[in-house]
């Protein structure tokens, strides 16, 4: 596990370890016999001069995600999300999109059905591919994007994923070519955290951000 020993926003390094404990690395329903679970410890931090709440060890990546990351692929309230976030994305005008961690493909064909744009998923696993979109396998990095002209970088539920978020919006930023505009849903953290939603933080979601 990598070990971060700073806050991930403003990097400072006083630090306090609030608590820890053993927690399945998976989030959600399985199959396999509990004797196959992994299990990883979950170390919570916070950073004493910002208040940023975080767990301060982390899963690699191609770990985390061996299996994908399909959130947000079944139930009404989801359907309804991607339906009004696809609007509010057509409010940029947009023709040629990178969507960040598109997994089900479920916000471009929202997107797709009323507007014509070059909609493209970044993605480490995508099982499911539509035929009027581009796929690339793997992590965003600023790389990825060396030889393409995107005026619009969207994400939906997945900042509260990223390890480092400072270096992901500079990447974004170095990625949109001098215009065009970063576009994101998040979840509400702060609503999940006064409920004791156990998901709130987590192995995937390592950094509580709230307004």
């Amino acid at each position: 596990m990598k070990v971060r020993n700073e806050c991930p926003i403003t990097e400072n390094k006083n630090i306090e370890i609030l608590n820890n404990r053993k927690f399945p690395l998976f989030c959600g329903c399985t199959e396999q016999k509990i004797e196959d679970d992994l299990i990883y410890e979950e170390e919570f931090a916070i950073c004493k001069d910002s208040g940023v709440l975080f767990l301060n060890k982390l899963i690699p990546l191609e770990i985390l995600y061996k299996n994908g990351h399909y959130a947000g692929s079944v139930g009404k309230i989801w359907d309804e999300h991607h339906r009004a976030f696809a609007d509010f994305i057509a409010n940029a005008d947009s023709s040629n999109i990178l969507e960040i961690g598109g997994g089900h493909g479920k916000l471009s064909q929202n997107y797709l059905k009323f507007k014509n744009a070059n909609w493209t998923i970044i993605e480490p696993d995508s099982k499911h591919k539509f035929d009027n979109v581009n796929y690339i396998d793997g992590f965003f990095s600023k790389n990825i994007c060396k030889d393409a002209k995107y005026d619009a970088i969207v994400h939906s539920h997945t900042f509260e994923h990223i390890y480092n978020p400072n270096e992901f919006l500079h990447e974004i930023s170095d990625s949109l070519n001098g215009g065009g505009y970063m576009i994101f849903s998040l979840p509400n953290m702060q609503k999940w955290l006064e409920n004791k939603f156990s998901n709130c933080l987590n192995f995937e979601h390592t950094i509580f951000l709230n307004e």
